[in-house]
């Protein structure tokens, strides 16, 4: 059956995951946080794939949590059942796949979908991909940033991001280690088919045993009150108004600024 918002294609024992919402700058609404994790269990499933590529249609990676999605969200319950029974059995998946997955960031890397990429194994960058984690700006925070960032990139470069919201380039990215590689944008897919071919090189009993020891060094326990911190501040009530003001396009009034 064809997924509404994934395109899966395997070449040559590589399977290319594209978020598929270029309308929406590929937004993570909950039916492509479902189907992005029905593809990465599926990619681990198969034996013919050895390496998962996870990129984005059109002109951006993703712009992140699909924010009329999640301000649609009106009960406690339905908030909670969105990051947790969405967001987090897929966010599960990309740290526990034994396959190496390499994001091929084709444009801008927003909030979950900049997260999505400091998840995965390697990333290559094209010239015009820009990152950012703009959640404070919404009233949110980003749970993976907040929870691993420090371990990932570096406690001073995930403060920055996170706190700011700030925007960087792919060569900002590449100097703080969220990206490997940054290339002309029609270089992008050759280059990223370059890094899968000498990944393949390599054992995946090997990889898999090299993963397992990287990925203990990741606290699941804070990743998991990340998010209970994150749904918490659904109660507040500034994430309310900064997702309102984020719709409305104006500036939030945050509680200390009225």
């Amino acid at each position: 059956m064809p997924f509404q918002s994934i395109l899966y294609d395997k070449q040559d024992h590589i399977v290319w995951i594209t978020m598929n919402r270029p309308h929406s700058l590929n937004a993570l609404n909950r039916t492509l946080w479902r189907e992005l994790y029905k593809v990465l269990e599926k990619a681990e499933k198969d034996r013919d794939v050895n390496v998962i590529v996870i990129t984005g249609a059109g002109r951006a990676f993703s712009a992140g949590d699909d924010i009329k999605d999640v301000a649609s969200l009106k009960s406690q319950s339905e908030i909670r059942d969105f990051f947790f029974n969405y967001a987090v059995p897929t966010v599960m998946k990309l740290i526990e796949s034994t396959k190496p997955i390499i994001a091929a960031v084709n444009g801008p890397a927003y909030g979950g979908g900049c997260e999505i990429v400091m998840l995965c194994d390697m990333s290559i960058a094209s010239e015009n991909a820009v990152f950012a984690v703009p959640e404070a700006r919404v009233g949110a925070l980003p749970p993976i940033a907040s929870a691993i960032g420090a371990y990932l990139i570096g406690k001073l470069n995930t403060t920055m991001l996170a706190l700011t919201g700030d925007p960087i380039s792919a060569q900002e990215a590449k100097s703080m280690g969220m990206v490997n590689k940054v290339v002309p944008a029609e270089e992008l897919k050759k280059t990223v088919k370059e890094v899968a071919n000498k990944l393949m090189l390599s054992a995946p009993t090997s990889i898999k045993a090299i993963k397992k020891i990287m990925n203990e060094q990741i606290q699941l326990k804070q990743l998991e009150r990340a998010v209970e911190e994150l749904i918490a501040l659904f109660e507040v009530g500034e994430a309310r108004e900064g997702h309102d003001a984020f719709i409305k396009k104006r500036l939030p009034e945050w509680v200390s600024t009225r």
